[in-house]
């Protein structure tokens, strides 16, 4: 008898368990999501009004806040007197809600949301996305995550850019270097793969003479001829500059060379930083003249053109 009673309470308690989170109602699920929705309504109208005591009162206190880079993750404790010395400039969050995605769990006291906004005050789209849970009979965020999407578009140099950040621009500037002097160095060795290697597919080189523009297959034909008999072409970096885009993932460059043929020359181009590393995209070598020089030369040149024609 005493078995009975007690599968007996086991089998009610299971019962009860089960009746908890039976799925709500078509009823109270819109009016829990409705709900839900207007404490993230009051979110943005709080941000906007840089009111943190309205802003703060929607948070539990265990709750996490995660910024957009990946060292942000800062729990109640961080993110709460932080926002509150950011709010006290008068200054708050002008955010233009543009899509809302937002669910229930089957009994109703978990939600989950998904968001894009454009954030007026720096003029570019969020993703915030969280959960909520039910406290004390109301709404409290636990988690929020702003993240930025990334059209597919910019995804590669996005990626080449965070990439690049984890290393840090002098590094990134001396493996450039580096590619730049294997440059001259197998172009002195006549190796034409190792040199060649060094070009983006798409690469450009700009030769001194103004027709001399050639893709990275024309350029190949004309100097493999010249590499094969083992004569190359020296030019000794003598000055160089080097400058990162604000991403990483391009650099620009100019470097003044010493040649024994012509003597002064200078080298400027562009660099992509690729899945293989830094590959030269343009390469352009010209004779710079003295100003002193100058007139006489680009006579000399308009004389020789006007022969040609």
């Amino acid at each position: 008898m005493r078995l009975f009673s007690v599968v007996s309470a086991i089998i009610i308690l299971l019962l009860s368990g089960c009746a908890d989170n039976k799925p709500l109602s078509a009823t109270k699920n819109h009016n829990a999501k409705q709900n839900a929705e207007a404490v993230l309504d009051q979110y943005y109208e709080a941000v906007g009004k840089a009111d943190f005591d309205s802003f703060i009162a929607l948070f539990s206190k265990s709750a996490e806040f995660y910024g957009t880079d990946a060292t942000e993750i800062w729990p109640y404790e961080q993110f709460a007197p932080s926002i509150k010395e950011s709010f006290s400039t008068g200054l708050g969050w002008d955010f233009d809600l543009k899509d809302r995605r937002l669910t229930l769990s089957q009994n109703g006291d978990i939600a989950w949301f998904a968001e894009l906004a454009h954030f007026n005050n720096t003029d570019y789209l969020l993703r915030p996305t969280g959960v909520m849970e039910i406290e004390d009979g109301a709404w409290k965020i636990t988690q929020l995550v702003m993240g930025i999407p990334i059209p597919n578009l910019l995804y590669t140099p996005v990626l080449q850019g965070l990439q690049a950040s984890t290393l840090g621009k002098d590094i990134e500037i001396e493996k450039i270097n580096t590619v730049l002097d294997s440059l001259h160095k197998h172009a002195a060795n006549a190796d034409g793969e190792a040199y060649f290697a060094l070009y983006s597919e798409e690469a450009i080189f700009i030769g001194t003479d103004v027709s001399e523009r050639w893709t990275r297959a024309q350029f190949q034909a004309y100097a493999e001829p010249i590499f094969s008999q083992g004569r190359g072409w020296r030019y000794i970096p003598r000055e160089r500059h080097v400058v990162l885009s604000p991403m990483s993932n391009m650099a620009w460059f100019d470097e003044v060379l010493d040649s024994e043929n012509y003597g002064t020359s200078r080298g400027t181009g562009v660099l992509v930083r690729t899945r293989e590393g830094w590959k030269i995209s343009q390469y352009h070598l010209t004779f710079p003249i003295p100003n002193d020089l100058a007139g006489a030369m680009t006579q000399k040149i308009k004389a020789y053109e006007q022969k040609q024609k």
